[in-house]
C-alpha cells in the first residue's frame, strides 16, 4: 500500500509556506471559512488533476487555480492576496512526500505552478525517488528574504525532470500503482468528488445520480446542427419550390393564351373556310347561270335557225311576186338591180364583220406583243404580227407569222405548266417541313421535345413515378438528360450526344428505390425501354480520366453524374488525328475509338438535342429559324405560283381570239363601199321609169306586203339577235363574276394557308370541326363563335395578366437579370425553370438527403443508441457496486435497484427504440445501413408507428430550444429509475425509501457511505500495490456516535487512507485519527495550521 505521509503547501490562497504530516486517518478540523477544503482540494489537484474545487463559504462558484495561486479575497472587488503589480509571476509548490510501507521506501510527487502577470498558468510535475521533504527545499534566501523556486530554478538546483500536467499526471498515477488513462483518471476523481460532497438528506435517486453515476450527457449538439441545416434547406427548398410554382403559372398563363390565341385562330379559320365554302357556292351558281345563259344562247339560235326555214318560205312567194313584176316593161332590169344592190350591201356587211373581227384580233395580238416584251421573250415576226390590218404585207405572209406566233404562246405555256407542277411539289415539301418545325416549336412549349420520339421509356417512367407515389415514396424517376445542366463546349455537343443516342433517355431512379423501380420494369408492357442499375452503380468507384469528355457535361445530381462517369469516363477527348494513339477516345468531329473499334458517328442522325439546359432552346432556335426561312420560302413560291397561274390563265384566254380570219378584208371592205354606191345609182334611175304603170302598182303592193314580212322576220330575227346579244353580255358577266369569285378563292386559300402555316394541328382540327358542324345543319358546336368580342377581351386579358405575372416574378428578384416581359417569351422562363429545377433543387435535394442521412446517423447512433448505450455501461457498474456490496461485512446489507423507466413517458419510448435499433443491429443490419425507409419498408407496424412517434419526439426536442428540456433528453441518468434495497434480520429486499426515518436522512447515510466507498473499493481492490485515500468533507452530519464508530471501524477495516474534514464531532472523529490539523484564518491573507500527531 502506498501512504501519503506529508504535504507541503507554498502559495496555495493563505497558506504561504507549510508542511504538514498525514495520517492512516487524518483530521482536517476548523470552522467553515478556515481553510479546510483548501487543503484537500490542493491533494487532489496535485495527486490527480481535479480542478472541481470544493465550493467557498466566502465566494460561491470563485475557486480557480488561479484564484488559489494568486490568493483571490473578493470577486466584486477583484482584490488578491499576491496582486500581479506587485508580484508579477506567482511560483506555488504542492509537495506530496509518499511511502511504500512494504519497501520502507520514499519518494515525492510535485507539482510547480507559475502564473504569469495575465494570470495564465503553467503546471509542471516531478518524481523525487528516495527522498522525503526533509530532503528538499523549494525556497531559497535573497537579501534576507525567503523566495519560492520556480520551476526552472527548482529543476536546476536538484536536477529534477520536469513534465507537462498531462504527462506528469500519467506518471503520478503509474508511481502510485493507479495505472490510469485520462479517462479512467477522470471517472475516478468523478468518484472521489462523490463522497466527499454527497448530500446526505438526497433522495435515493438524486443520490444515484449525482454520486454514484457518471454524469455523462449525449452531445445533441450535432443534432440540432444539422436539423438546423435541414431546416435551412427545407426553407431554401421550399423558396425554390415557390419560385418553380410562380413560373409554372406564368408558363401555365403562356399555355392558356396560346389555348386562346388558338381559338381564335380556329375562329379565324372558320371563318376564312366558311368565306372559302360560301365562294365555292357563288362560284357553282355563277356557272349554273352560265350554263342557262349558254342554253338561252342555244335556243336563240334555234329560234334563229326557225326563222330563216319561214323566212325562205315567204322569200320563195316574194321572190315569185317579183318574178311577175319583173316581167312587166323594165322591172326585170329594176329587179336585176335592186339584186345586185343587196348582194353588194350584203358583201359589204360581210366584209365589215371580218374587218371588225381582223381590227379586235390585231388589238389582241397586240396587247400579246407588249406582255411577251414584258416577259422579254423574243416574238418571231412581230413586224408582220403588228401590221394585220393593213395592205402592205401579202395575206400569206400574215397566216403564216400568226400561225407561228400561236405555236409560240403554245410552248410558252407549256413551259409554265411545268414550272407550276414544280412549284407546286416544292409547296408540298415545304409544307412538310413546317409542320415538322412547328411540332418542335410547339413540344418545346408543352416539354415534349424528346417524349414523342421515346413512349416506351415514357410510359415506364410513368409506371415507376406512380408505383413511388402508391407507396408514399418522395422521389421520382426521371431521365439521365433531365439531370444535365449543361455542356461546357457546345462544339463537342454533336459527339457527345450522337455517342450517347438512346443512352441519354435512360431512366434513373435513387439507388434505395431501384429494385421496386425494377420490379415494374418486369410486369411492364414497356420491356424494351432502359432502365439502369443505380443500386450497383453507386458501389462503383469510378474514376474518370483527367482528359475525359465527360468533364464537358455539367451534371450535380450524384447518381446521374456517377452514370455519365459511368458512360463517357474513359473516353479520351482529343484531336481527329490522335485518336488512334487511345484504346477509348472521340474527338469533336465524331471520330471514336471504344475497346479499339474506331470509326465516325452520324451527326446526321440527332433529331434532337437532349443534354442541358439549352439544347432544347437550341431545338426550338433551330426550328424557329428554319420555320421562319421556310416560310419566307413558301411565300415567295406562292407569289411566283399565282404568278404562273395568272401567266397561264391569261395565255389561255389570248388563245381563244385565234381563229380563221380574212387578213384582207379591209382592203376589200373599202371595195365593197364604192360597189353598193354605184348599185345605188343604177336602181334610181330604173325606178323612175316605172312610177305610173296600175297592174304594176298592184303586184308592186303584194311585193310590199310579202316585204313587209320578211321585215317583220327580219326585225324578228333582230329580236332574237338582240337576246342572244343580251344573254351573251350576261354569260360574259357571269364570266366576269366567275373571275372575281376565282381571284376570292385564291385570297381566301392562301389565308387557309397562312393560317395553316401558324399552327397545322389547330388548322385541320378547325376545318374537321367545320365540316362537322355543316353535317349537321349547321348546328351544334363546331361553327364560328357567337361571342368572339368576349374571347378577344379573354385573350387580352390573359395577355395583361401574364405581362402582370412577369413584372411581379421580376420585381421580387430585383437582384437577378430580369426576364422578359412580353407574350413571347415563353422560352425564357421555361428555361429559367429548367435550370432552377435541374440545377438549384436537384443540388440543395442531394444535400438534403446527404443531411437527412447524417441526421438519422446521429439520431440513431449518436444519441438513441448511445443513451442506451451509457445506461447500460451504468448498469453494469451497478451490478458491480452490488457485488462489491455484497462482499462487506456489515450487520446489513444494500443494493442497488436500477430499472428503465416504464411510465410510458418519451423517454420510455426513447429506449424501447434504442432496444429495437441494437436488436436489428444483432440481426446483421447496421445503423449505418438502415435508412429511415429501409426501417419503413422492412419493419413491422410497431416499428414504423415507433420510429414516427421517435422522430417526432426529437424534433419537439431540437426544434423546442429549451436548454433545459435539451440538458433533460440528453441525460442518460433520467432514463432509469432508483431504488436501494434493504435486507437484515428483520427485512428482505426492502425498499430503503419505504422505511421510517427515510425522509430525516438518517436512515440512509450509512447506505450512502457504504456505496460510494465500495465504488472506490472497486478500484482499489484491483490494485496490488497502489494508494487507497479517501476524502470526505463533513463527514457523519446526520449519523450518531455509535453508526460513527461502526462506519470508522469499516473505514479501518478496509484498509483505507481517510481523510476528514469537519466543523464539528471533531473529538468524536478525532479519537480514531493518529493525526488531527487543526486550521485557523488568522488574517484575510494567511491561514495557520496545528499539528496533534498520535502515536
Amino acid at each position: 500500500m502506498i501512504l501519503l505521509n506529508r504535504l507541503r503547501l507554498i502559495n496555495w490562497y493563505a497558506f504561504n509556506n507549510v508542511t504538514v504530516p498525514i495520517g492512516i486517518f487524518t483530521l482536517i478540523a476548523g470552522k467553515n471559512g478556515n481553510g479546510k477544503s483548501v487543503l484537500l482540494d490542493a491533494i487532489k489537484y496535485a495527486l490527480y488533476g481535479d480542478t472541481v474545487f470544493n465550493k467557498s463559504t466566502e465566494n460561491k462558484g470563485s475557486r480557480t487555480v488561479v484564484s488559489y495561486t494568486r490568493g483571490l479575497l473578493d470577486v466584486t472587488a477583484g482584490t488578491y492576496m499576491r496582486p500581479a503589480d506587485r508580484i508579477p509571476n506567482v511560483y506555488t509548490h504542492i509537495v506530496l512526500e509518499m511511502s511504500e510501507a512494504e519497501l520502507n521506501h520514499n519518494f515525492i510527487l510535485g507539482t510547480v505552478i507559475e502564473t504569469d502577470s495575465g494570470n495564465g498558468f503553467r503546471t509542471q510535475r516531478y518524481v523525487i525517488e528516495d527522498k522525503t521533504l526533509d530532503d528538499i527545499k523549494h525556497t531559497y534566501e535573497l537579501d534576507g528574504k525567503e523566495f519560492p523556486y520556480s520551476a526552472a530554478e527548482l529543476q536546476k538546483e536538484y536536477g529534477l525532470k520536469m513534465m507537462d500536467a498531462t504527462n506528469g499526471l500519467l506518471r503520478f498515477m503509474q508511481r502510485t500503482g493507479l495505472h490510469f488513462n485520462n479517462q479512467q483518471l477522470a471517472t475516478f476523481r468523478r468518484k472521489l468528488r462523490s463522497i466527499m460532497s454527497y448530500d446526505p438528506e438526497a433522495k435515493i435517486d438524486q443520490f444515484i445520480r449525482e454520486n454514484v453515476l457518471e454524469e455523462k450527457k449525449v452531445d445533441l449538439s450535432k443534432l440540432i446542427e444539422v436539423k438546423s441545416n435541414i431546416d435551412d434547406l427545407n426553407k431554401n427548398f421550399e423558396l425554390i419550390d415557390k419560385e418553380i410554382t410562380e413560373l409554372d403559372e406564368i408558363i401555365n398563363t403562356f399555355r392558356e393564351l396560346k389555348q386562346k390565341e388558338n381559338r381564335l385562330l380556329a375562329d379565324d379559320v372558320k371563318i376564312a373556310y366558311q368565306k372559302y365554302l360560301e365562294c365555292e357556292e357563288r362560284l357553282k351558281d355563277c356557272k349554273r347561270n352560265m350554263e342557262i345563259a349558254e342554253q338561252q344562247m342555244k335556243f336563240d339560235i334555234q329560234m334563229l335557225e326557225n326563222l330563216e326555214v319561214h323566212e325562205e318560205e315567204i322569200r320563195e312567194l316574194y321572190n315569185n311576186a317579183r318574178e311577175h313584176l319583173n316581167s312587166m316593161d323594165c322591172a326585170k332590169a329594176i329587179e336585176d338591180a335592186k339584186k345586185a344592190l343587196d348582194n353588194a350591201l350584203a358583201e359589204k356587211e360581210r366584209l365589215k364583220k371580218e374587218k371588225d373581227a381582223l381590227c379586235c384580233f390585231q388589238t389582241k395580238i397586240n396587247e400579246l406583243l407588249s406582255w411577251f416584251d414584258k416577259m422579254q421573250f423574243d416574238v418571231i415576226n412581230k413586224k408582220i404580227l403588228s401590221s394585220l390590218t393593213y395592205n402592205t404585207v401579202t395575206k400569206a405572209e400574215k397566216q403564216n407569222a400568226v400561225r407561228m406566233f400561236l405555236s409560240q404562246i403554245q410552248e410558252y405555256r407549256d413551259k409554265l405548266i411545268e414550272n407550276r407542277a414544280e412549284i407546286n411539289n416544292f409547296l408540298a415539301e415545304n409544307q412538310k417541313e413546317q409542320n415538322k418545325c412547328l411540332k418542335i416549336i410547339d413540344a418545346y412549349e408543352d416539354k415534349r421535345v424528346i417524349f414523342s420520339e421515346i413512349p416506351e421509356y415514357v410510359a415506364l417512367k410513368n409506371e415507376i413515378n406512380r408505383e413511388f407515389t402508391r407507396r408514399g415514396i418522395n422521389s421520382e424517376a426521371k431521365f439521365a438528360f433531365e439531370y444535365v445542366i449543361g455542356i461546357s463546349d457546345e462544339e463537342w455537343r454533336d459527339a457527345i450526344e450522337a455517342y450517347l443516342g438512346n443512352r441519354r433517355y435512360t431512366i434513373l431512379v435513387e439507388p434505395e428505390y431501384y429494385d421496386i423501380a425494377d420490379d415494374v420494369l418486369n410486369v411492364s408492357n414497356n420491356k424494351y425501354a432502359h432502365l439502369f442499375n443505380t443500386k450497383l452503380l453507386m458501389k462503383k468507384d469510378i474514376k474518370p480520366e483527367p482528359d475525359s469528355v465527360v468533364h464537358f457535361i455539367e451534371v450535380k445530381n450524384p447518381v446521374a453524374k456517377k452514370y455519365f462517369e459511368w458512360q463517357l469516363g474513359k473516353l479520351h477527348a482529343t484531336a481527329v488525328d490522335k485518336v488512334r494513339n487511345y484504346e477509348n477516345a472521340i474527338s469533336k468531329e465524331g471520330r471514336v475509338s471504344v475497346a479499339m473499334d474506331s470509326y465516325f458517328l452520324r451527326f446526321d442522325r440527332i433529331k434532337f438535342y437532349c443534354l442541358g439546359l439549352s439544347a432544347m432552346e437550341l431545338n426550338r432556335a433551330r426550328a424557329k429559324k428554319n420555320l421562319e426561312k421556310l416560310r419566307q420560302e413558301y411565300m415567295a413560291l406562292q407569289e411566283t405560283l399565282n404568278d404562273v397561274n395568272a401567266k397561264i390563265a391569261y395565255l389561255d384566254k389570248m388563245r381563244g381570239f385565234f381563229g380563221d380570219y380574212n387578213y384582207d378584208a379591209c382592203e376589200e371592205y373599202d371595195k365593197a363601199v364604192s360597189e353598193c354606191m354605184k348599185k345605188e345609182a343604177e336602181l334610181k334611175v330604173l325606178e323612175e321609169a316605172q312610177k305610173n304603170n296600175i297592174e304594176y302598182m298592184e303586184l308592186v303592193q303584194r311585193v310590199e306586203i310579202l316585204k313587209k314580212e320578211l321585215e317583220n322576220i327580219e326585225n324578228e330575227r333582230g329580236r332574237l339577235q338582240e337576246d342572244k346579244f343580251r344573254v351573251k353580255v350576261m354569260y360574259e358577266k357571269y364570266s366576269k363574276e366567275k373571275e372575281n369569285i376565282e381571284t376570292e378563292i385564291v385570297s381566301v386559300k392562301a389565308k387557309l394557308q397562312e393560317y395553316e402555316c401558324k399552327n397545322s394541328e389547330v388548322y385541320s382540327k378547325a376545318i374537321e370541326d367545320y365540316k362537322k358542324y355543316v353535317d349537321n345543319g349547321k348546328t351544334g358546336p363546331g361553327g364560328p363563335l357567337k361571342d368572339r368580342q368576349r374571347l378577344e377581351r379573354e385573350v387580352n386579358e390573359a395577355r395583361r395578366q401574364l405581362i402582370s405575372k412577369q413584372a411581379t416574378y421580376n420585381a421580387l428578384r430585383a437582384t437577378e437579370k430580369p426576364l422578359p416581359e412580353t407574350i413571347e417569351s415563353v422560352a425564357e422562363y421555361q428555361k429559367r425553370r429548367e435550370r432552377i429545377w435541374v440545377d438549384n433543387r436537384q443540388e440543395i435535394q442531394a444535400k438534403l438527403k446527404e443531411q437527412t442521412q447524417r441526421y438519422e446517423e446521429i439520431f440513431k447512433n449518436e444519441f438513441v443508441l448511445t443513451i442506451l448505450k451509457y445506461c447500460e455501461t451504468a448498469r453494469n457498474d451497478i451490478k458491480l457496486i452490488n457485488a462489491e456490496l455484497a462482499n462487506l461485512k456489515f450487520k446489513s446489507h444494500y443494493e442497488f435497484d436500477v430499472k428503465y423507466v416504464k411510465d410510458g413517458s418519451d423517454y420510455e419510448k426513447i429506449i424501447e427504440y434504442a432496444k429495437y435499433l441494437k436488436e436489428r443491429e444483432k440481426l446483421g443490419v447496421s445503423t449505418e445501413q438502415m435508412s429511415i425507409e429501409d426501417m419503413v419498408l422492412n419493419s413491422d407496424n410497431k416499428g414504423k408507428e415507433l420510429e414516427q412517434e421517435i422522430k417526432r419526439i426529437v424534433n419537439r426536442i431540437t426544434e423546442s430550444g429549451d436548454k433545459e428540456q435539451i440538458d433533460s433528453y440528453a441525460d442518460y441518468r433520467n432514463y432509469m429509475t432508483y431504488e436501494i434495497l434493504l435486507t437484515n434480520d428483520v427485512l428482505s429486499n426492502a425498499k430503503l425509501s419505504k422505511q421510517s426515518g427515510y425522509n430525516s436522512g438518517a436512515e440512509v447515510q450509512i447506505p450512502y457511505m457504504l456505496i460510494l466507498l465500495s465504488a472506490l473499493l472497486m478500484i482499489y481492490n484491483e490494485k496490488n500495490n497502489s494508494t487507497r485515500l479517501v476524502f470526505i468533507d463533513e463527514p457523519f452530519a446526520k449519523m450518531d456516535p455509535i453508526n460513527v464508530k461502526i462506519m470508522l471501524d469499516f473505514m479501518k477495516k478496509q484498509n483505507l487512507q481517510m481523510i476528514f474534514c469537519a466543523p464539528d464531532k471533531t473529538e468524536l472523529i478525532g479519537n480514531e485519527c493518529d493525526v488531527i490539523l487543526p486550521v485557523l484564518r488568522t488574517k484575510p491573507d494567511l491561514m495557520e495550521i496545528g499539528i496533534v500527531k498520535i502515536h
